[in-house]
C-alpha cells in the first residue's frame, strides 16, 4: 500500500475494522505527521475505529496471515467552524494517547490501539464502502 491522503472533496474518513471468522496477523494504520515526521503504527484488531483527517497522510498496512474487512466512511460536515475545531481536539487526543503509550512502551512506534471519541452534534452526510483490505491463505 501506498500513503495517501482523503484530499479537499471530504473532511476526513472512519476505518473500522470488521469482525472476520479468519483470524488476521499484520495489517494496521500507519500515519505520519510533522515536521520533522513522526510515523505512528496502529494495530486495528476488529472493533478497532481510526478517524483521519483529509490531509493526513496514511496507509493500510499489509497482513500477512488469514481474511480482514473493513467499512471506509468518507465524510462531510456542514459546519465548518464546529467540524474543525472536533477534528481538532480529536487529532490532540489522539496524539496525545499515542505519545503516551510510546512513553510507558519505551518505543518510538505505538504498539497499542488508540481509541477516541468525539461528540458534535453536527450533521454528517457519509458515504460508506465495505471492501476487502487482503486475503491471505
Amino acid at each position: 500500500a501506498a500513503r495517501t491522503i482523503d484530499g479537499a472533496h471530504v473532511d476526513g474518513s472512519a476505518i473500522l475494522a470488521l469482525p472476520t471468522d479468519s483470524p488476521f496477523t499484520g495489517g494496521g494504520v500507519t500515519v505520519w505527521e510533522g515536521t520533522p515526521e513522526v510515523t505512528y503504527k496502529y494495530p486495528m484488531d476488529p472493533g478497532d475505529l481510526c478517524l483521519l483527517d483529509n490531509y493526513v497522510w496514511h496507509q493500510g498496512n499489509p497482513i500477512t496471515a488469514g481474511e480482514r474487512w473493513s467499512l471506509v466512511i468518507f465524510y462531510a460536515v456542514s459546519n465548518k467552524t464546529a467540524q474543525t475545531s472536533n477534528t481538532q481536539r480529536l487529532l490532540q487526543t489522539m496524539k496525545r494517547a499515542a505519545l503516551d503509550k510510546q512513553k510507558e512502551q519505551g518505543e518510538l512506534e505505538v504498539e497499542g490501539a488508540v481509541t477516541a471519541t468525539a461528540t458534535a452534534g453536527e450533521e454528517v452526510e457519509a458515504s460508506a464502502n465495505a471492501s476487502e483490505s487482503g486475503v491471505i491463505g
